[in-house]
């Protein structure tokens, strides 16, 4: 098996190295008037990077024109996650606004299932595969915990305001 695999390496070598030669003959005539039109080609790509360099000192000022520019935050819902990883649940503990939503990704190694309990009822006990989540959405302002069924260190607080 191990001769098949060398000769087959030693073909596909060999094929690439007569790729790379080139068996034609050329001239010194037919050398000179290929140096006039590469040296053509040089002065040419010398007069377009002039032309690039002009057009990109433009876009610099206007990038720096965009930096000015104000952030603003939306003022909507939004979306957080929670990974689960380690045995560990990362971050524990959240603060977020009514209407905002919250993922539970399990992203543990081992590959591992585990279930998900809101201790206050919110949702029913949830099993959630390894690379896959759960989703939920807090309508209500309070303080909501939840845990992950036989694993203590796998807690965490949600607070809505």
């Amino acid at each position: 098996m191990k001769g098949k695999l060398l000769i087959i390496l030693l073909i596909l070598l060999s094929l690439t190295v007569a790729g790379c030669v080139d068996d034609t003959d050329t001239t010194t005539e037919e050398n000179a008037s290929m140096n006039d039109s590469m040296n053509e080609t040089v002065s040419d790509t010398t007069e377009n990077v002039s032309e690039e360099e002009e057009a990109t000192s433009e876009e610099t000022i206007t990038e720096e024109e965009d930096e000015k520019l104000e952030v603003i935050e939306s003022e909507g819902p939004k979306t957080y996650t929670i990974y689960m990883r380690n045995f560990n649940v990362q971050p524990h503990n959240l603060t977020i606004n009514e209407g905002d939503t919250v993922i539970w990704f399990n992203d543990n190694d081992p590959v591992r299932t585990f279930t998900l309990v809101s201790n206050e009822g919110l949702w029913e006990n949830t099993s959630i595969v390894n690379r896959r989540n759960f989703i939920y959405t807090f309508n209500e302002s309070g303080t909501y915990t939840y845990k992950v069924k036989t694993w203590d260190a796998m807690k965490g607080t949600i607070i809505v305001k």
